[in-house]
């Protein structure tokens, strides 16, 4: 399975936040942020919630790469997308 992340910093250290599902991991380094999320995504996958559990469940392969956009900026509803709205004061 391939998933996409965005990478964040703080005085802390590094976020690694997936962007098909709600995981994120903290961590120290970019590298052990990216680790710490493959095996959040992977507890997350194979975490059983059920009255009678299987005996075991596979675990699967997790494929991770940056993703290409960068990190929205927050916008109130009705706001225009931040793009379009750049377009618009430089047409002035």
């Amino acid at each position: 399975m391939k998933y996409t992340y965005r990478l964040t910093s703080d005085s802390e250290g590094f976020t690694a936040t997936c962007v098909e599902m709600d995981v994120s991991a903290a961590a120290p380094t970019q590298a052990g942020a990216i680790t710490a999320l493959r095996e959040g995504i992977c507890e997350r996958l194979t975490r059983v919630e059920a009255v009678a559990p299987p005996a075991s469940v596979p675990v699967p392969s997790i494929e991770l790469e940056p993703a290409r956009d960068s990190l929205p900026e927050p916008q109130g509803p009705g706001d225009p997308p931040r793009d379009e709205g750049r377009r618009a004061r430089t047409a002035d």
